[in-house]
């Protein structure tokens, strides 16, 4: 009963964040995929490069995210220029919640505990501050095993 309950909340978060997301004019819009596509220095056409290249142009806190499973970088390499663009593509971003003591809003924060590995799934501790009633929530949320690149 307690894991359906927690189920249902965490789908009732990842839809709520979806939806504020979706309506926040606050996000500017990254670039689009065909403006990637072009370097703009040279002009010439850049590629998508696979998951195992792209992490030798991340930085250490890029591939920690992305051990998480929190995020997915992807970079845009121009092999004429010899220069990449990384693009940080979230695969659940919620920044707000509901607060469990009076209903108002709870900003949330999220923290990598331990990170994932092709071997063992991550934890990552998150927090919820309501605004309204200074209640304090904290949970974990566990992440996939890291896929390695074939």
């Amino acid at each position: 009963m307690t894991l359906l309950l927690i189920v249902v909340l965490v789908g009732l978060g990842v839809a709520s964040a979806l939806f504020i997301s979706a309506k926040s004019p606050l996000v500017p819009p990254g670039p689009k995929r065909s403006e990637l596509e072009v370097c703009n220095h040279c002009g010439q056409a850049r590629t998508l490069l696979d998951e195992e290249l792209d992490d030798v142009h991340l930085n250490d806190e890029q591939r920690r995210q992305e051990q998480s499973g929190a995020v997915d970088y992807h970079v845009w390499w121009c092999g004429y220029c010899e220069d990449g663009v990384v693009t940080r593509n979230a695969r659940f971003v919620q920044t707000v919640g509901v607060c469990r003591a009076c209903s108002g809003r709870a900003e949330q924060s999220m923290k990598t505990v331990v990170p994932a590995t092709a071997t063992r799934g991550g934890e990552l501790q998150v927090e919820l501050a309501c605004q309204s009633c200074g209640h304090l929530q904290r949970f974990w949320r566990y992440t996939p095993r890291a896929t390695l690149a074939k």
